[in-house]
């Protein structure tokens, strides 16, 4: 890979690399029964598609000491099955295009276990770091580190992700947030929260990056 010292791209993993969100929804079924909160029926899964995290923990019943026990329970749940999963879009030949000229990260609340065995699975070997095991409201310190650690511009950094929390993470961050509306969270739910950008197909980022990149030399 020829990577260019001054382009990140960290991208998110459930929901937008994996398309996981129905296989996070059995998971949750899953965990209802053996946790005893509120299931998500059929017909309140598009519901669900618009709720922030705090919004699905009420609207589950599900209280804040039995999240880290539950988030384990879904996550090996998920493992078994995570072979299976479909890559989201059209990442397969986006990834491979953004790959010459960006340094690609992956930041998730997942186990490092299931990232790299999808990884492995799709044949993907364009990513430099994995940053993994990221606690449900840690993306923000997540990202900060990053940046912190690899001497990284923020200017430079843009945070793709499918939910409104990272939306909210990208901006903490001071980041460019990208929001994808293939994901967890409903494009309808995703633009109120005014990312710097919304997109419903993978490819759509190149052009993207490289007005950004135009952007960015303009002001230099």
């Amino acid at each position: 890979m020829n990577t260019n010292d001054n382009k990140k791209i960290i991208i998110d993993f459930d929901g937008t690399l994996a398309a996981s969100f129905d296989l996070f929804i059995e998971a949750m079924r899953a965990a209802h029964i053996k946790y005893s909160f509120r299931n998500v029926e059929d017909d309140e899964i598009e519901t669900f598609r618009h709720y922030s995290v705090w919004q699905i923990l009420k609207f589950l019943g599900l209280p804040m000491y039995q999240v880290p026990t539950v988030t384990r329970y879904i996550r090996r749940y998920m493992a078994a099955k995570v072979k299976a999963l479909p890559l989201a879009s059209n990442w397969q030949e986006t990834l491979q295009t953004l790959a010459l000229d960006y340094e690609l990260v992956i930041l998730s609340s997942n186990s490092n276990q299931n990232i790299q065995t999808f990884l492995d699975q799709h044949e993907l070997m364009c990513f430099s770091k994995i940053v993994s095991d990221v606690g449900l409201f840690g993306k923000v310190k997540a990202i900060r580190k990053l940046i912190k650690d690899n001497c990284w511009l923020n200017k430079d950094v843009f945070y793709i992700g499918d939910e409104i929390r990272d939306i909210k993470a990208a901006k903490k961050a001071k980041i460019s947030s990208i929001a994808v509306t293939w994901g967890y969270n409903a494009e309808q739910a995703l633009i109120p929260h005014q990312p710097d950008h919304v997109i419903s197909n993978s490819n759509t980022l190149i052009e993207i990056l490289q007005c950004a990149e135009l952007k960015n030399e303009k002001q230099e």
